[in-house]
């Protein structure tokens, strides 16, 4: 007559080495292992997904994106961007069009009436002012290359500064560093662009923008860098 179940018998829920604690199996099979390795051990075969605050797998980047990495070279040529007098035309250009509505709203009811009205009026001018400026710096050059009016007529271009599409949070930016640039007859701007290495005013310098030839398309920069990097490796010929 037995006193107890004996180990290894049918149905019996421990099937371990006769003699063990409960746990030793386990550590056993852990010896030697950290806790990461054990996590990750049991982790394998695992369906691939999102990780916790990143993009889902395929998913595209935002219109908006994001600034180019601090301190990087630029592949655009400093040639591309020695566009400084064909830029002073170009900005007068677009700020005679960008204030054309603004200017029509503002005789309109802006400066009508007195009172409530006269402030009603104000408010109308500005709200549609600002809009007519979004469209116009930011959500045209976005959509049209990178290019206002101006830009398009002079042969012109903002791209981002790694070469890349300019994103809207970069156009955002460039736009509203007007302000500073546009300072004391827009000599800011053109004092801060003229000691650029890139010729850059301060919402290009902030924006990681830069204004380059019409002609150059976007990626070219990168291309012209892979080209140069394969032809610094030893026996290769490009």
């Amino acid at each position: 007559m037995t006193s107890g179940p004996q180990p290894g018998a049918p149905g019996q829920s421990g099937g371990g080495p006769q003699g063990a604690t409960p746990g030793q199996p386990w550590a056993e099979g852990a010896q030697g292992a950290t806790p990461g390795q054990l996590w990750a051990e049991g982790a394998q075969g695992a369906a691939p997904g999102p990780q916790p605050g990143g993009a889902p797998d395929g998913g595209s980047g935002s219109d908006w994106g994001s600034l180019p990495q601090a301190g990087a070279a630029s592949p655009v040529p400093v040639h591309e961007t020695r566009v400084t007098p064909r830029r002073v035309i170009q900005y007068i250009i677009d700020a005679i069009l960008v204030g054309i509505i603004p200017g029509i709203v503002w005789w309109l009811v802006g400066d009508r009436g007195s009172g409530l009205m006269h402030a009603i009026g104000w408010l109308i001018a500005v709200v549609v002012a600002v809009l007519i400026m979004i469209w116009y710096w930011v959500l045209r050059p976005y959509g049209h290359s990178g290019q206002t009016f101006g830009m398009q007529w002079l042969g012109l271009r903002i791209i981002s500064k790694d070469g890349d599409r300019a994103n809207k949070t970069q156009l955002v930016i460039r736009w509203i560093l007007l302000i500073i640039d546009t300072l004391f007859i827009c000599l800011v701007g053109l004092i801060t662009m003229l000691f650029s290495h890139y010729r850059q005013r301060v919402g290009d310098h902030a924006a990681k923008t830069l204004v380059v030839r019409s002609h150059w398309q976007m990626g070219q920069g990168e291309r012209a860098a892979a080209g140069a990097a394969r032809a610094r490796v030893p026996g290769h010929t490009p």
